[in-house]
Formats: structure tokens, sequence, C-alpha cells
């Protein structure tokens, strides 16, 4: 550890955690705004924390034993800390270079350099690697934390950690529905069944989601009690004198340090955000080939909407600068204007950093899926027998577990039974026999795709209930319609974009695994064979 880390900082976990997430996380919507609106906002968000962690202690009612207990666990949480932000103050700047080159090439869509390319999946994995390490030491540190308290302490915790917001919503919810039942129709009755449909859906969308990615989660002790806010009134209440890493707690949650202050480390994380927006539009509008027509068409939509002709933000719009009442019909104007393959491309968009070949091949754009790893997964099969030809199988089920979620056992017994059983049938074929039937056989051996499934389900119950869809999701937002303007001046000017096969760059970590089944891990960034 830097001697100037050690003798200065402090940096909240809470804000840690956001800087570190918004170098990878998929979802972190805070792109849809300017950069000054994303650091007020993260401002705010890290001021609340640090309020709630200097006001739990008194308001938990520790005693001394306890907060004896917990200061140990607090002093190791300071070192995640500690650790954490002068691994931002190296690695920002570099991921900022690296998604800028990536974002300027991407803009082209001629396809990206090997080097940009690998530079950028390299450092995206690392940050990942990164997130994911900080949150899971602290979330072991949690748990030792929540042996301390009590019963009523933890159920108390929960609470002081919605501030009671979430309760009281729901109360008054409730309380205006009662006062309307006498009025409900069977079309509202129909409309309730839909939309508790809908949350269902939702729910088990992200439970899959959780399940899945496997990533550890932070619960009010870790976020607030391990906070470093929440130092100074533990040593009072344990009648100790804090350490040197604690005392920094005070002056740098505010600062950060001389040498990287907390308000470049802000400017540093927004411009991360921003570039990554920048990138999962190109990646949509490249993959949705759009004539200059279409083009034009959509951007005057989108213009004849915003009100006043300039782009805004109001609750609920969800930064897409168009008024909640006319989003509706705005996206099926929209849809109108693209062809059914452009459309399904929408439907299965996911925010990728590095884009998929679905996306990447103009060949692939409107196709349902994208088989050609099981295709791959088949080939090496073919030289595979025996003990060996197992053990592939079972790293392929591994994956799809990770990625796709658990089977039950009979489940997992009858999809296993299915892939020796083509396996072995491939290795029979010669290679002219195989070469015709590996399309089909891919198909045939493809995975149910639950999440698929899921957002199926969600997209039809958002049109039934008149509500905004994945069109206005990622295409109907100020920055998206800026870029589309560029890409329609690019047109006009008749820069030639050439179709790009960019199939051998290394998969997206925070994409849809369709790698899964070569049973490989997929942790590493890698390039198709």
């Amino acid at each position: 550890m830097n001697t100037w880390i050690r003798s200065s900082i402090f940096a909240p976990a809470v804000v840690v955690v956001i800087g570190l997430l918004a170098w990878t996380s998929p979802g972190l919507r805070a792109e849809d705004s300017p950069a000054d609106k994303v650091i007020a906002r993260e401002r705010a968000k890290r001021e609340r924390q640090a309020q709630i962690a200097r006001e739990l202690v008194p308001g938990l009612e520790l005693n001394r034993g306890q907060a004896r207990r917990l200061m140990p666990i607090l002093e190791q949480a300071a070192e995640l800390h500690l650790d954490a932000y002068e691994q931002q103050a190296q690695f920002l700047p570099e991921i900022i270079e690296a998604f800028g080159e990536f974002a300027q090439e991407d803009q082209l869509n001629q396809g990206f350099t090997r080097k940009v390319e690998r530079r950028t999946a390299r450092l995206n994995h690392r940050a990942k690697e990164l997130r994911d390490k900080y949150t899971e030491d602290l979330a072991a540190l949690e748990k030792q934390a929540t042996a301390v308290l009590s019963a009523s302490q933890r159920e108390r915790l929960e609470s002081w950690s919605t501030g009671g917001q979430r309760p009281m919503r729901g109360k008054a919810r409730g309380a205006r529905n009662a006062s309307r039942s006498r009025f409900r129709s069977a079309r509202k009755a129909r409309q309730e069944a839909v939309d508790q449909h809908l949350r269902s859906a939702r729910e088990e969308l992200t439970k899959l989601h959780r399940q899945t990615y496997g990533h550890a989660e932070l619960g009010p002790v870790g976020r607030f009690l391990l906070h470093p806010a929440a130092a100074e009134p533990l040593c009072k209440l344990a009648g100790v004198r804090p350490s040197q890493n604690l005392l920094a707690a005070a002056r740098v949650s505010e600062r950060g340090t001389s040498d990287y202050p907390v308000s470049l480390r802000d400017e540093q994380q927004a411009e991360v955000v921003r570039l990554r927006g920048q990138i999962n539009n190109w990646n949509l509008i490249n993959g949705l080939h759009l004539t200059r027509d279409q083009i034009d068409r959509i951007v005057a939509l989108y213009d004849a909407a915003v009100p006043n002709g300039r782009a805004g933000q109001t609750t609920g719009q969800r930064a897409t600068g168009v008024p909640r009442f006319l989003l509706t019909s705005l996206e099926r104007s929209v849809e109108e204007v693209m062809n059914p393959g452009q459309r399904q491309v929408v439907g299965d968009y996911k925010a990728c950093l590095i884009p998929p070949k679905n996306l990447k091949d103009p060949v692939r754009v409107g196709q349902a899926s994208d088989r050609s790893h099981h295709e791959r997964w088949l080939e090496r099969t073919r030289k595979a027998s025996g003990p060996r030809l197992v053990t592939l199988v079972d790293r392929a089920l591994e994956a799809e577990a990770r990625h796709l979620g658990q089977l039950s056992p009979a489940e997992r017994q009858k999809r296993k039974a299915l892939l020796l059983k083509t396996a072995r049938q491939v290795a029979k074929m010669s290679d002219a026999e195989f070469e015709l039937n590996k399309a089909e056989l891919a198909e045939r051996i493809a995975p149910p795709n639950r999440k698929k499934e899921l957002e199926g389900e969600i997209a039809v119950l958002q049109r039934e209930r008149g509500l905004p869809g994945r069109v206005a999701r990622f295409m109907l937002k100020p920055d998206f319609i800026e870029q589309l303007r560029q890409r329609g001046r690019q047109l006009a000017e008749g820069v030639q974009q050439e179709q790009t096969d960019l199939a051998q760059g290394p998969q997206a970590e925070n994409c849809e695994k369709g790698c899964a089944i070569d049973g490989k891990d997929n942790k590493k960034p890698k390039r198709d064979r």
C-alpha cells in the first residue's frame, strides 16, 4: 500500500461500490444524464449513506461490548476501502483512455483493431474482478458483523436502511386502492391481474440474474455499519482511540486525497459511465443497419415529441426527454419505421461493451439466435471420446447453470443424455456430412433460456398495459438520438460503412453468455476459434 494512501485516505464503502459498478455494471443507467447530473446524484447518495451510518450506532442502541467486538471488523473493512480507492486512482484513467479509443472505432462501424479491442476487454474484465472481489470480501465481514447484533437490532437495521419509505408507499398505495375498490370494473380487475403477472415476471428475472451471475450483494450492515462514517460513534461507544485509518475516514470521506480528490474521482466515474453509454448506443446503431431514410424519420419523430424542441428529464421519463404520455405512442411510431429484423435486434439486445456476434455480423441481423458457439462445441466433441467427452459435457452443463440458471436433477440428467447422444452422433459423421447438418444439430442442443422467455413475457405484458418497451428504453434517449444524428450525417456525407464481421472479438463480460456451452471459464476474455 502506498504511504500517501495509507496516511490520508479513507473512501466510503458505498462510494467505492458505486465507482466499481460504474466500470462494469450493465444495469447502471447514469449514462442517460449529463455528467453534472450524474455527479450531483452520486454525491447526494454518498451524503445520505454517510448520514445513515452516523446515526446508526445510537439508533440501534448498541452496547459497549458489541461496539468493541465490531472494532476489529471495522478495521478490516477500512483496509478494503483503502485498497479499493487506490485501485480506482490507478485504474479509472486507463479505462477512460481505452473506452475512448473503443468508442471512436465503434462509431466508424468498420471493425475494431485487435489491440484496442483486446485492451478494452481486458480492462473491463479486470474492473469486474476488482468489483466482485471487493464486494465479496466486504460481504464476508458483513456476515461477521451481523452475528454481533441481536435479532431485534437486525430487524431495526433493515427498517433503517429503507428510511421507512418503502412501507409507507405500500400503505399509501393500499389505501388508494381500497378507496377505489367500489369503482373497479372487469377491465380494472384485468389490469390488476396483468400488473401482478408483470411484477412476478420481473421479480423472477431479477432473481435469476442474481443466481446466474453470482455477484455478492451487501446488506444494510455492510452498507452502513461498516461504512467509514460509523467509525467515530463506534469508537466513542467502545471507549477506544480510533486508529490512523479510522481517523482518516472523517477527513477523506468528503474530500479524497490531495493527489486524488473525490471530486476528480466523481468526474472520472461519470466519464466512464458516459463512454460506456456511448459504446452501447453505437453497438445497437451498428447492429440495426438503419438506412438514411429510416434515421431521418426516427429523428424527426423524436424531435416532434420533445417539449420545446429540446431534451429534458422529469420524473418517470427515464431520461428519454419525452413526456410520458407521449412515449408509448412515439415508440409505436418508431417501431413502424423499422423492419421486422431490426425490431428483433432490439428485442434481443443486451447492453454490452464488446458487441456479440449477432450484432457484429450483418448477416445475422434479425435472426432470433446465434448458435455458432454450439457448433464450435460439437466440433470439439468430434475429437473426444470416453472420459474426455463426459468432461466436455459436464463443463457445458456447469457453464449453462452459471449463465442460464440451475436445472433440477432430473432436468440435468435429461440434458446430459441429449448432449452425449448428439456428440456421439456427430463423431460418426464425415466432415462433409457434419458441415451440412451442424446448424440443425446446434439448434437441437440449444438449452431452454428462461431469461429470454421472461423478457418476452414482460414485453407482451408491458404492451398490453400501454407501457413503454425496449425501443423506448434503448433508443428514445437524447444521447442515442444524437448519435443517430451523427450516423445520419455520415451516410449523407457518403461515408462508406463496410459490412463488418467482428466475430473474432472477445465476448462481453456483461452480456448474456452465448458461449456457455463451450464449457470454458468465461471469466477470461477469449477469442472465437
